[in-house]
Formats: C-alpha cells, sequence, structure tokens
C-alpha cells in the first residue's frame, strides 16, 4: 500500500493553512513540506538507508516532529526516547535496538562514543520530490512500553499502522482542516506519537505543548479543538477554572486510568461530554472509544480493530497491530496461531457489544483465598467526589498472604479513611477494602508505575506483617 504524505498533499492543496503551531512560531504546509524533504535529503546525504534506526530523545518539541516526519520519508525507523531517562539508560535502549546513531534536538547530552551524534539543519528548505511517498509496509518507528510489569518492551510499527489508526479514530473523532489537536502526550507515547498522523490526514493544526502559558489560558487564548488527557490532568483544569463556553474544544479524549464518574457528570454539565478510549502501543493507540456510559466501558472497535475475549483475556488483531518486539535485530510477533495478540487486560463486552475493561491479569493477587483486581479498587475510589487518582497495590500479609494498600491524590478536602473505607464497603466485597491510605507521591508522571508504588507502599508499611496486624478492623467481615 503506497500513500502519498499527507503533509505533500496539503502543501499542494492548502499551501499556506497552518500545519503547526510551536509558541510564536507557526509553519504553513508548504514550508512544513520542504523542511521535512530537506530533512529526508541530509539523512540520505549522511548516509541513512531505508530500515536504519536513529535514536531520538524526543518529547515534543517542534524540531523533533520535523524529524518523526523526515524519518518517515525517508524510510528510517524513528526511535524516540524518553529524554529524561539518564544517558546510561538510554545507551541500554539503544542497544536492544541495535541503533548506533543519535539525533538530540531537546537536549544537548554527552553520550558515550557508541552513539554517533547526527547533526541537522532544522531550518533549511528543500524542492519536493517523489520521496513524499510513505510506503505502509515500511517500518518506521519503535516506541517502547512503560515496562510497568517488567523490562521495557520495544514494540516495532509499520506506517500502515499509524495510517489506519489515524482513519479509525476519525470515524468517532472527527478532524478537519480547522481542527486543532494539542500534542499533550510526549513523542515517545504511543499516544503522542499518534495525534500527528490524525491531525495532518486531515490537513489540521498541530499545536505543539511547549508554551508558557497555563493550560487553561492556553484553551481561552488558542484556537484547540482536540484534547487528549488522562483524568488527573482534566481535575487539575477544572480547578484552574476551565470552562468550555470560553474556549474553541469540541473533542476531549480521556484515557490512561480509571474514568472517574463525577469528573465525567462534572464535563458533561459544563456542556462537553468526553469521550473514553482504550489502547496500547501494540495497536497504534486507540482500539475502542466511546461515550463513558458506567465503570470500564469503553465504547465498541473503531474500523480496523478486531477485539475478541478470550477465558477473560481481551485479544486483539488488525490493521493497526503492530510487527513484533524489536530486541537485539530480532523480531517477536507476539502473536498466536490465530494471529490474535494477546493484551494481558482482563475485560467482557456488554449485550449492545461494547468493550469493557476490568484490568490488568498481571495486576490481581490472592488475598486469604479471595482474588482481588486493584483496578476494580480505583475505579471505585476515583467515583468518590473527593478523589482526584487512586492506585491500589499488594504488599506482603503473613496472615493473608496479600493485602491492598491504596495511594490516593485528594482534589480537594480529604475524607477521614473511615469514610474512604465506608465509600469502597458500599459497593465492592468488604475484602477489598485496603489495609492501608497512603499519600500519592511527589512528582508522578502521567503514567505512575505500579511497580515503583508497591516499592513505596513496601517501604512506608514495614514490617510487612502490620499490614495483616491491621487486617481485623478494615477487612469489614
Amino acid at each position: 500500500m503506497i500513500d502519498t504524505c499527507p503533509i505533500h498533499v496539503w502543501a499542494k492543496e492548502t499551501p499556506e493553512k497552518i500545519a503547526i503551531e510551536a509558541g510564536s512560531v507557526c509553519l504553513d504546509y508548504r514550508t512544513l513540506d520542504r523542511r521535512v524533504a530537506s530533512l529526508a535529503q541530509q539523512l540520505a546525504r549522511q548516509g541513512f538507508v531505508p530500515g536504519d534506526r536513529l535514536v531520538v530523545p524526543a518529547k515534543g518539541s517542534l524540531d523533533s516532529l520535523l524529524l518523526a516526519w523526515a524519518c518517515l520519508r525517508a524510510g528510517l525507523i524513528f526511535c524516540p526516547l524518553n529524554p529524561a531517562f539518564p544517558v546510561t539508560q538510554q545507551l541500554g535502549l539503544a542497544k536492544r535496538l541495535q541503533a548506533d546513531r543519535v539525533c538530540q534536538p531537546e537536549s544537548d547530552h554527552a553520550y558515550p562514543s557508541e552513539l554517533v551524534p547526527v547533526i541537522l539543519d532544522f531550518l533549511s528548505e528543500a524542492e519536493v520530490s517523489s520521496s513524499s511517498v510513505l510506503d505502509g509496509n515500511q517500518l518506521c518507528n519503535t516506541i517502547f512500553t512503560s515496562g510497568s510489569s517488567g523490562t521495557p518492551k520495544a514494540v516495532l510499527h509499520r506506517v500502515g499502522n499509524h495510517l489506519a489508526s489515524a482513519r479509525g479514530s476519525a470515524s468517532f473523532i472527527p478532524v478537519d482542516q480547522d481542527s486543532g489537536w494539542l500534542l499533550s502526550l510526549p513523542l515517545f507515547h504511543i499516544g503522542g506519537y499518534a495525534i500527528a498522523f490524525r491531525v495532518f490526514l486531515a490537513g489540521g493544526r498541530v499545536i505543539l505543548d511547549d508554551a508558557p502559558p497555563t493550560l487553561a489560558a492556553r484553551l481561552e487564548q488558542q484556537s484547540i479543538t482536540h484534547l487528549s488527557l488522562v483524568p488527573t490532568q482534566l481535575w487539575r483544569l477544572l480547578q484552574a477554572g476551565f470552562t468550555p463556553q470560553r474556549t474553541q474544544l469540541r473533542e476531549l479524549l480521556l484515557g490512561g486510568a480509571a474514568i472517574p464518574a463525577p469528573l465525567v457528570a462534572r464535563m458533561t454539565s459544563l456542556g462537553l461530554t468526553p469521550k473514553v478510549s482504550y489502547g496500547l502501543s501494540e495497536m497504534a493507540s486507540q482500539v475502542c472509544t466511546g461515550i463513558p456510559a458506567a465503570p470500564g466501558v469503553v465504547g465498541a472497535p473503531l474500523p480496523g480493530r478486531e477485539v475478541r475475549v478470550a477465558d477473560g483475556e481481551i485479544q486483539v488483531r488488525g490493521d493497526t497491530l503492530f510487527s513484533g518486539y524489536l530486541n537485539e535485530g530480532v523480531v517477536d510477533a507476539a502473536l498466536n496461531d490465530e494471529g490474535w495478540f494477546a493484551t494481558r487486560d482482563k475485560g467482557h463486552f456488554t449485550p449492545q457489544g461494547a468493550l469493557v475493561v476490568e484490568g490488568r491479569l498481571d495486576n490481581a493477587f490472592i488475598s486469604g483465598g479471595e482474588n482481588i483486581q486493584p483496578e476494580a479498587i480505583e475505579q471505585r475510589l476515583v467515583d468518590h467526589p473527593s478523589v482526584a487518582q487512586a492506585l491500589v497495590v499488594a504488599v506482603p500479609s503473613r496472615e493473608w498472604g496479600e493485602r491492598p494498600v491504596a495511594f490516593i491524590d485528594w482534589h480537594n478536602q480529604a475524607v477521614s479513611e473511615r469514610t474512604l473505607g465506608a465509600w469502597v464497603r458500599d459497593a465492592l466485597p468488604g475484602f477489598m477494602v485496603p489495609d492501608a491510605w497512603l499519600a500519592w507521591p511527589e512528582g508522578v508522571g502521567f503514567k505512575p508505575s505500579r511497580k515503583q508504588f508497591a516499592a513505596k507502599a513496601r517501604a512506608a508499611l514495614e514490617p510487612a506483617e502490620r499490614v495483616g496486624e491491621q487486617r481485623a478492623t478494615t477487612y469489614g467481615l
């Protein structure tokens, strides 16, 4: 499948239309097309050939976005890393990718000699040639999984995965030439990398998240029509006085955590009902999207995706399915004999055909002979009007094997532990009431690490037997 690069298409049809807005810098489609072409040509002159891998510590700057699309044009594999990672960690990931060259438009780290620096002129422009075509079968990027339950894996995608993902997304979340989607997620996250495809296919505008004002102020000052957030970001936005009527916002996509019912109700009362989604790196972001209706409900599969539930596990396949995990030059397709990818997510379908995501199978644990799914407790907790976000982990207990402990981030006045325990017990069995309540740690990103939270819980509750001793007063039997 061969496609013309959408940037080039719009450069011909609407050359003066703004494609990227980065603070005071705006690039129209004609200029963007020429800069991407120049970068692709510079990469070729430096010896890159299709299939080569380029490591790019990138969050979401203008230069990083230009480079991502130049790699598409040149047939290179764009390998973004979190620039906040220590250099030694970045080097280790690069070795797993068997990549030996790095371009760092967002930093000036000194890398060991194993990584050769690539210097590019990001302001240069060039005439656009036939290299503006995109081969859907061409390998184009890697995304490292979070590694919350083990070593991060390098998810390897083809161009066609992202084009199919964007087209399927547009069937439920329309994007047009008047759309401006804020790049609020980093390029090393699949949700961030996918935004540009959705926007450029429609001839809209990518707005970079690099301006000084607060998000609430930016929404009132800029033409932001589409926004992707995790629930905590939206809570903070509301606390800052956000009102949709003072903005041009028309589409709000929530994901990445349990969706609080009070948050949905608040937004709906303000005249903007958010959409919820279920997605994963292996499927090029969105798999299902819908209107929030009940805990865990994420809507029906989008076009180009297939979803089934086998023995309680969600399995997926389709046009957006990745090529496999890349490790030391070997690609592991990680599929079963029927071509399905097992997500390790637990779920089921409603009678209406919507998918319900119950949590990660890997997160479940047994306490006193009872199965506990932490996400079920988290969903109940975030439905409390005082809780902004919650994360539940298991800690060892001499008496019960393991017991749940909850981290709570309050978005307004905290309530007592007794009140919160009663709130959980009203909807869930008594054995699912957490034995301890801990404050949300400082400096946590938009995707908390369950492994790190579990370590913090064990450290805070040493000796671990202490949790078991509290069991009689908190179990609720």
